[in-house]
């Protein structure tokens, strides 16, 4: 059957619609999120702060914990694509490359970022199907990354794991502040000189050495 280009482009900007929406519904909650806390926002006040009828709301999500949950799922893509943009973190600048970008996407993010900590400590679902899920897929790429570069005798034979969640550790800590609102979120110039930094830290130390 042939179908008809008009029904095609018809279907194709309705999907664009609903994605808008859904985006917009997003976005309204993640801010009410950030300034309320995720118990004390109801999809009444979702609704309108994405200007639509609460009735609306739910012929796209089927309320506020799955509109958490997408917000989730597409932070989690965005991470996604950046290791996919990096390839198989073969080089250090790769390294430096993904914590770089990954501080850009928290600092894009900052209102999200702080309700998903709060709700993940409050939690547990929320903490270990979604959390955890994508910390460990996060762990098993750079511990994929660090063996990779024993194994070549590029670094000295260390545990991947533990050196994987140093790293992630340093990370946290270098955002917690701006996340806690006690420092300005840095620029992306400053994030790149952060990653810069921090993946030097971890890889060569902070001892001095001999020339």
């Amino acid at each position: 059957m042939i179908k008809n280009p008009g029904d095609c482009a018809r279907r194709a900007r309705q999907q664009r619609r609903i994605e808008r929406r859904r985006q917009e519904i997003m976005a309204a909650a993640v801010r009410l999120f950030a300034e309320k806390g995720y118990m004390h926002t109801t999809t009444k006040e979702i609704a309108e702060a994405a200007d639509v009828a609460e009735g609306t709301l739910y012929n796209y999500f089927g309320g506020k914990r799955e509109i958490l949950l997408a917000v989730i799922n597409e932070t989690q893509s965005a991470i996604e694509t950046v290791f996919n943009r990096s390839g198989a973190l073969e080089m250090r600048a790769d390294l430096v490359e993904v914590v770089a970008t990954l501080f850009d996407l928290v600092v894009s993010r900052l209102a999200f970022f702080r309700t998903l900590m709060t709700e993940a400590w409050l939690d547990d679902m929320i903490l270990q199907n979604s959390v955890m899920e994508r910390l460990e897929q996060l762990d098993r790429r750079i511990q994929g990354f660090i063996r990779d570069k024993v194994v070549a005798g590029v670094y000295r034979p260390v545990d991947p794991a533990l050196a994987s969640h140093m790293l992630m550790g340093m990370f946290t800590a270098a955002v917690i502040p701006a996340l806690r609102g006690l420092t300005p979120p840095p620029t992306a110039e400053e994030c790149r000189t952060l990653a810069g930094e921090l993946v030097s830290m971890m890889l060569d130390g902070i001892r001095v050495r001999a020339r």
